[in-house]
């Protein structure tokens, strides 16, 4: 009986085999990697937009109480269409103190909002 050195088909067929399930898992670890990078983003952009507004708030000096809300459209035409914000103004327990809320969120994304909460003293 001769024996040639190599692989038999049934070694080739389990090596193709276990390539094929690491290639698989790799893919699906990269699609995972690419959605938490899109949602990153997501928040990164809504932080800065929420900062933009507090910003804005800190210019305008000392605010009146009350709540508003709006979105980016007048600031960013089609770049955040799915985006909204909130700013709630109250009275704080602090004298001369008010508490400023800025929210943004996505009416479809629950998960991604961000908040900043703010003092603002009176001049």
């Amino acid at each position: 009986m001769r024996r040639t050195a190599g692989f038999t088909l049934l070694e080739v067929l389990v090596a193709v085999a276990v390539l094929g399930l690491a290639l698989v898992s790799l893919l699906g670890l990269h699609v995972r990697n690419l959605a938490l990078i899109e949602r990153d983003q997501r928040v990164t952009d809504a932080t800065l937009l929420a900062r933009q507004i507090m910003t804005q708030v800190e210019l305008e000096g000392y605010p009146d109480l009350g709540r508003e809300e709006g979105d980016f459209q007048a600031w960013y035409p089609d770049r955040y269409p799915d985006l909204r914000w909130e700013r709630e103004v109250t009275d704080s327990p602090i004298p001369l103190m008010r508490e400023v809320h800025v929210r943004v969120y996505r009416d479809d994304a629950p998960g991604d909002d961000v908040a900043l909460y703010y003092l603002m003293r009176r001049p």
